[in-house]
C-alpha cells in the first residue's frame, strides 16, 4: 500500500513539537489566535514528509478547520496527506462534540480538490472564513461532516427525539423500539452528530432516515456514519 511505513505523532503543545518549518505558524495559531488547536506530523523512514493543523473553531465546538496540509518532497504521492487525514478524523471523534470538518481549497490546486474529493469532502462554494486566518480569493470551504450510531432504548428521552426526527416517516418507530428491546435481531439507532440527533435507523434498513437539514449532506456523500 502507499501508505505502509507512515507514522502519524499528534501533538498537543508546543512542547513535544519537534523544530521543523511549521513551528513558527504553530507559535503564532497558539499565542496570536489563542485558539485549541493540534499539529500533527507524518513521518516515514524516520524523517519528517508531512504536516497538519487541526484548529477549533472559538464560536462552534463542534466545527474543527484542518490547514497546512502538506507532504514534503519527496515524500509526495505516497499517502502522506490520506493518512494524516485520517488520523485527524480518528483524534476528532475522541471529542464528543466534533461532527464536522472543515478546510479551504483552491480551485487552482487540482492535487488538494482531488485528494479532498475522495476524502469525502463537499464544495460548498463558500468563501473562506475563520478568525484572522487570510485565504486566497479561489479559495472555498470543503466539508465533511461524522454522525454516530447508539442503540434506542424505550425511555422517555429517546422516545421525545424518535418522535420528533420520525413525524413525517411511513413507519411507527415507537413500536419498532418496543419490539427491539424483546427481540435482540431487531435494533432501532438514533444517529447523533455531534450531541445533536440528526436520524435513525432501522437494523433491517440499508440507508438512514434523516432530517431534511442533514439528508442533503448524506445526499453530498460529506457525511460518515460511524457505527
Amino acid at each position: 500500500m502507499k501508505n505502509e511505513g507512515i507514522s502519524i505523532v499528534v501533538h498537543n503543545s508546543l512542547s513535544t513539537l519537534e523544530d521543523n518549518p511549521w513551528r513558527q505558524r504553530t507559535e503564532m495559531l497558539e499565542f496570536e489566535l489563542a485558539v485549541k488547536w493540534f499539529a500533527l506530523t507524518a513521518h516515514k523512514e524516520g524523517k519528517l514528509a508531512g504536516f497538519m493543523h487541526l484548529i477549533r473553531h472559538p464560536e462552534r465546538d463542534y466545527e474543527w478547520y484542518c490547514c497546512d496540509v502538506h507532504a514534503i518532497d519527496p515524500y509526495k504521492r505516497q499517502g502522506i496527506a490520506t493518512a494524516i487525514y485520517q488520523k485527524a478524523s480518528e483524534h476528532l471523534l475522541q471529542y464528543g462534540k466534533a461532527c464536522r470538518m472543515t478546510a479551504s481549497v483552491s480551485s487552482a490546486n487540482l492535487p488538494s480538490v482531488k485528494l479532498h474529493e475522495k476524502l469525502g469532502f463537499f464544495n460548498t462554494q463558500e468563501a473562506p472564513r475563520f478568525i484572522d486566518l487570510n485565504f486566497g480569493s479561489d479559495e472555498t470551504i470543503y466539508e465533511h461532516y461524522f454522525a454516530k450510531e447508539y442503540p434506542a432504548r424505550n425511555l422517555p428521552i429517546h422516545r421525545e427525539i424518535l418522535s420528533k426526527i420520525a413525524r413525517d416517516d411511513n413507519c411507527d418507530i415507537q413500536y419498532e423500539v418496543e419490539q427491539s428491546e424483546q427481540d435482540p435481531t431487531r435494533k432501532v439507532f438514533i444517529l447523533w452528530a455531534g450531541e445533536t440527533p440528526i436520524g435513525y435507523r432501522l437494523a433491517a434498513w440499508d440507508k438512514p432516515l434523516l432530517l431534511p437539514e442533514w439528508k442533503k449532506h448524506l445526499d453530498n456523500q460529506c457525511l460518515e456514519i460511524i457505527q
